[in-house]
C-alpha cells in the first residue's frame, strides 16, 4: 500500500495532531491518539520527525506496537510515514517493528532501505525481518519485467544468502527471498547448498524458496520433506508445495489430510496448499473434505473451495 501524497483530514472530533504529540511526551499512547497518525501530510511528518528524539524508548516501542495492531484491525488507516521515520530509530525493538508494520507498503523507497538494512543493521532481528520484508518487492520486480543478473535486489539477496558469516535466521529469511527470481544459476545453487547443509534454518529458508521459485524441479525434494519427522519442516514443504502449484503433490498432501496425529496448523497448512493448486482434482477432495460438518477446519475448507474453483473449467466439474 504506497503511502498517500495527500493526506486525509482527521476527524473532527478527533485528537489534533498537538495533542497526541503531547500525549506521547507525557508517556501515554493510546489507541485512539495513534490512529491521529495515520495519513500524515509532509508537514504532519515533520512535526512528528522533531518530537520523535525527546520520546522515551518504551514510548517509541509501544507506539510501533500499537501502529502494528491498529494496522491489523482497521484497514484504512495507513502509517506508512511515520513507520518509515521508525526505520532510522536507535532503538532495534522500533526498527524491527517498523519494518514488519511496513508489511503491506509497496512503496519503491521501501525496496533500497529494506536491503540496505538487511546487509548492514547490527541488529540481527532487524536484518532477517527486512530481508522477510523484500519478498513482496521480489515478486513485484518479477511480476514487472524481465530480470536481469545484475538486479540489485538480486545481488544483494544472494550475497546475504551466500554468506556463512551471516546468522542462521537471517541467511533463512534471504533463500526465501531470493528464490522468488527463479533457480537458474547461483540462485540454485544457494538453495541446494542451503538445503543440502547442517544449518536448520537455512535448510527451512531453502525449502520455502523451493516453493517460491515455481521450478519443478524441486518437487521431489518437496514430497520427500512433507513426510520429515521434523514438524516445521513438514509444515514448510506443505506451504511450498501449494506456492510451486504442481497438480502431481495432490494425493500425497490429500493423504496427509487423514492422519490421525497430525498438527492443527499443518493440517490446515495442506487445506490451503491444495486450494492453492486448485484444479478439478484439488476441488474435489476439499469438497468431499467439506461435506463433513464436523471436520475441525470445516469453515477454512469452505472458503478455500471457493478459491480452488476458481481454477476449474466448469465443463469438467460441475457444481
Amino acid at each position: 500500500m504506497p503511502t498517500p501524497t495527500f493526506a486525509v483530514p482527521p476527524p473532527d472530533d478527533g485528537p489534533t495532531l498537538d495533542e497526541v504529540l503531547g500525549s506521547l511526551r507525557d508517556g501515554r499512547v493510546r489507541p485512539v491518539e495513534v490512529a491521529r497518525l495515520s495519513d500524515l501530510s509532509r508537514d504532519a511528518v515533520s512535526r512528528v520527525a522533531r518530537t520523535w528524539p525527546s520520546l522515551d524508548d518504551g514510548v517509541r516501542e509501544a507506539l510501533v506496537r500499537q501502529i502494528g495492531e491498529l494496522s491489523e484491525d482497521r484497514i484504512e488507516l495507513n502509517f506508512g510515514r511515520v513507520l518509515r521515520l521508525a526505520l532510522d530509530d536507535p532503538s532495534p525493538v522500533v526498527r524491527q517493528r517498523a519494518v514488519s508494520g511496513l508489511w503491506e507498503d509497496e512503496g519503491l523507497d521501501l525496496r533500497d532501505r529494506f536491503l540496505a538494512l538487511a546487509a548492514t543493521d547490527p541488529s540481527q532481528d532487524v536484518r532477517a525481518e527486512a530481508a522477510r520484508g523484500l519478498v513482496r518487492f521480489v515478486d513485484l520486480t518479477v511480476g514487472r519485467e524481465p530480470v536481469v543478473d545484475d538486479d540489485p535486489l538480486r545481488v544483494g539477496l544472494l550475497a546475504i544468502a551466500e554468506d556463512d558469516a551471516e546468522t542462521e535466521l537471517v541467511r533463512r529469511r534471504a533463500i526465501e527471498a531470493v528464490g522468488g527470481f527463479g533457480t537458474d544459476g547461483r540462485i540454485a545453487g544457494a538453495i541446494r547448498d542451503a538445503y543440502d547443509g547442517d544449518d536448520e534454518a537455512a535448510r527451512l529458508g531453502a525449502v520455502a524458496a523451493m516453493g517460491r521459485s515455481g521450478d519443478a524441479r524441486w518437487l521431489p525434494d518437496l514430497l520427500a520433506e512433507i513426510g520429515s519427522d521434523d514438524a516445521e519442516m513438514r509444515f514448510e514443504a506443505v506451504q511450498a508445495c501449494g506456492e510451486l502449484g504442481d497438480d502431481r503433490a495432490l494425493a500425497p498432501l490429500a493423504e496427509m489430510i487423514y492422519e490421525d496425529a497430525l498438527e492443527t496448523d499443518i493440517r490446515q497448512a495442506v487445506v490451503v496448499a491444495l486450494g492453492r493448486i486448485g484444479g478439478p482434482e484439488a476441488a474435489r477432495i476439499l469438497r468431499e473434505l467439506g461435506d463433513d460438518d464436523e471436520h475441525p477446519d470445516a469453515e477454512l475448507i469452505e472458503a478455500v473451495i471457493e478459491e480452488a474453483l476458481l481454477a476449474v473449467d466448469p465443463l469438467r466439474f460441475g457444481p
